[in-house]
């Protein structure tokens, strides 16, 4: 991390070295569109200033339960062939890839969910109980993620299940 000095009405770092990836969260963060972070908190991840810690919530833990199951719909239902991330690099996929699956890139980065390399989709899964925030659309800040990938992978196609739960799904 780096020491952060406050001179004048703004901020310095003793030193910013090698900064995080843009990755897809951050992405929709810097353009505004995260209801959830803002521009600022992304700047302080990207700089290594600051970064809150992950805290696993009953949110998380849910789609990490259910992201097998879309998968195995998707193969059993579309016949599709699809690749996670243990399909590619194995199991605790994260610590081997520190979170990139976009290592040639110097600035963009981040992890899909999974790939169909017969038609060359990303398949971003989600999972929600705010059912709200789909009723016109996919969220913009969501269509950007799973566009940012597929921009990386150099596909055009993206598929983005959701799985809308209620309260006491979880």
């Amino acid at each position: 991390m780096s020491k952060v000095t406050f001179i004048d009405n703004h901020i310095e770092l003793d030193k910013v070295g090698r900064t995080k990836k843009l990755t897809a969260t951050r992405f929709a963060t810097v353009l505004g569109l995260n209801d959830w972070s803002n521009p600022f908190e992304a700047w302080c991840e990207i700089t290594k200033t600051y970064e809150k810690p992950f805290e696993e919530t009953k949110y998380t833990k849910a789609g990490k339960v259910i992201e097998p199951k879309v998968f195995a719909y998707l193969r059993k239902i579309y016949f599709m062939e699809i690749e996670t991330p243990e399909d590619i690099y194995g199991q605790d996929y994260f610590s081997k890839t520190w979170g990139d699956f976009f290592k040639a890139d110097k600035v963009f980065g981040g992890m899909w969910d999974a790939l169909c390399t017969e038609d060359e989709t990303i398949i971003e899964i989600k999972t929600t109980k705010r059912v709200e925030d789909w009723k016109d659309d996919i969220p913009l800040y969501y269509k950007l993620q799973a566009a940012l990938y597929a921009y990386l992978k150099g596909w055009d196609k993206i598929m983005m299940p959701c799985v809308f739960l209620q309260e006491g799904d979880y």
